[in-house]
């Protein structure tokens, strides 16, 4: 197949390449050339901006579009308006995000989701959700049975810029004292997918044409045995309560994979089901994997997510 890739050369997008690249496909990447410029030198490359240089994608034609890193309207319209005739298959990243609802349960792919407007496309977390389920309608209305819509929950591995998951997968392989969110109650479930996983289980079903909408993500287990999966040395695990997580103010080094448990959240968590997926493909492989290979990807890089050593530290002292 022929796949026209918008992106490609971060996280997501760029283990669908390989992916794709894996099963023997013509990729051709169309982004502006600023994320890793240096990935896939082999491959051919279309330089623009999604928003005012679509018009470059018009003039072939393409078995299937892997979009991973539209979040509004604005970014999808002029690439709509010039490939709708062009591509057989139109895949789009998604988010579970989109769903507005946790208190019933789990949401499946029928779940309802957010229903308002947002004017603005200015990224946040109050609109993320939003905006995702504006652009999976103006998808499915233009592509119908043509449309894949991947509605992923964390996504974790090598390559991963938001070191949520690392945070954990190296934290955990240190001894001592860990300060951990929440506590180890049984019913404080986590969820996560490893990119190489979904990227592959895409391409498959692009390949089988099998579109719809899919959550994408692992069977949920619980944090004190995600903890126990990550650990690969000797630590002493300190639960610290959400009521002092709540107070104490962490900025943006909050802990990855925690919400306070409450009426909403009752999991802690946003979980969601995974057995349409699971019956269409997709495979999971061991969380010890991923978190090794997470680790060895990483190495000593400065994380962006979870407390400083200090503010652990702290936490610590106060608990």
């Amino acid at each position: 197949m022929k796949i026209l890739v918008l992106g490609g050369t971060s996280f997501v997008g760029r283990h669908l390449v390989e992916a794709a690249i894996h099963n023997g496909h013509e990729v051709v990447l169309f982004n502006r050339g600023k994320t890793n410029p240096e990935v896939f030198n082999q491959l051919r490359h279309i330089q623009g901006d999604r928003r005012k240089d679509a018009n470059m994608l018009g003039e072939e034609e393409w078995d299937a579009v892997f979009d991973t890193c539209a979040y509004s309207p604005q970014d999808l319209q002029q690439v709509i308006d010039v490939i709708k005739n062009k591509t057989k298959y139109y895949m789009f990243i998604s988010t579970i995000s989109v769903y507005d609802d946790y208190k019933q349960g789990r949401p499946n792919e029928s779940s309802s989701t957010f229903t308002q407007k947002i004017e603005t496309d200015e990224v946040n977390g109050e609109t993320y959700g939003p905006l995702k389920v504006m652009c999976e309608k103006i998808i499915n209305e233009t592509f119908k049975d043509r449309a894949l819509i991947i509605r992923p929950c964390i996504v974790v591995g090598p390559n991963d810029p938001t070191d949520r998951f690392t945070f954990y997968a190296t934290r955990l392989s240190q001894n001592g004292k860990v300060a951990l969110p929440g506590g180890d109650e049984s019913h404080r479930m986590v969820q996560w997918i490893d990119v190489r996983d979904m990227a592959s289980w895409i391409v498959s079903m692009i390949e089988n044409g099998i579109t719809g909408t899919f959550n994408a993500a692992s069977n949920p287990i619980s944090l004190n045995q995600f903890i126990d999966l990550l650990t690969t040395s000797s630590i002493e695990k300190q639960w610290i309560p959400d009521e002092i997580l709540a107070s104490t103010d962490l900025g943006a080094r909050r802990f990855p994979f925690w919400v306070p448990i409450s009426k909403d959240y009752p999991e802690g968590f946003i979980i969601v089901e995974n057995q349409r997926a699971i019956d269409n493909g997709l495979k999971i492989r061991p969380l010890e994997v991923t978190a090794e290979d997470t680790r060895q990807w990483a190495g000593n890089r400065e994380l962006k997510a979870g407390p400083t050593p200090e503010q652990e530290q702290s936490l610590l002292k106060n608990k």
